[in-house]
């Protein structure tokens, strides 16, 4: 599981709004197959492993962040796969809490015969998804708060000059943050005065999805362009 955790987290800046999931096949002591999700609307975990596994998937334990889905969006059920391949086991860390599974994955490979072990490395794999996780249970999102202040509390001068008060090492994680984000929100204040440009730059990060960027502005005093 530790394995498929690992592939999970490949998928930290590319998935949203799909949660982050990896999958490692193994059938006797070797890895026969291992899949990660690289963007909604692509392959899921278990059917790029699957894929790779090709018969020996046969008889074979599974073992996947997520519980497998069991609906059909813009890809068809993890489970169908699954069952198809005749795999013996399944082990999954977390159960996923979208209403549209929420537990039928795990009933119904059951009913087809699979054992399935939900539970293993929890903790971690809802540490990899708290914004799916909060959306799906408290109907919210997962709210990060960045702030940049001196030694004393102060984020500029009184006369309201200001310069870069953040490190280049706290300004790179700023970029992965902004990376694993689906939006960025500041006030009309700040976009007034530095005219930040709320997006991920770092080259290492390309494949990133871009977040949107939103601004408060209750007095409109900003024009949308």
């Amino acid at each position: 599981m530790a394995r498929a955790l690992q592939l999970a987290a490949r998928g930290l800046t590319t998935t949203d709004p799909n949660p982050r999931v990896g999958c490692v096949i193994v059938a006797g002591d070797e890895v026969v197959g291992e899949g990660w999700h690289r963007r909604a609307g692509e392959a899921h975990a278990e059917a790029i492993a699957l894929d790779q596994a090709g018969d020996r998937a046969a008889g074979s334990t599974v073992y996947v962040t997520l519980e497998p889905c069991c609906h059909q969006g813009r890809t068809s059920p993890c489970i169908d796969r699954l069952v198809q391949a005749r795999v013996s086991r399944v082990v999954y860390a977390a159960n996923d809490p979208n209403p549209a599974v929420a537990g039928q994955g795990r009933e119904r490979l059951r009913v087809a015969g699979v054992d399935v072990e939900p539970g293993l490395m929890e903790s971690e794999s809802r540490l990899l998804n708290p914004g799916f996780f909060s959306r799906m249970t408290r109907n919210r999102p997962w709210v990060r708060s960045k702030l940049a202040v001196s030694v004393d509390g102060r984020t500029a001068l009184a006369n309201g000059e200001s310069k870069w008060i953040s490190s280049e090492a706290a300004r790179s994680d700023v970029q992965r943050w902004r990376a694993r984000s689906a939006a960025i929100l500041t006030g009309a204040g700040t976009v007034i005065a530095d005219d930040p440009s709320l997006n991920v730059r770092d080259p290492r990060l390309s494949d990133a999805i871009q977040p949107i960027r939103v601004i408060a502005d209750s007095h409109l005093r900003m024009s949308p362009n």
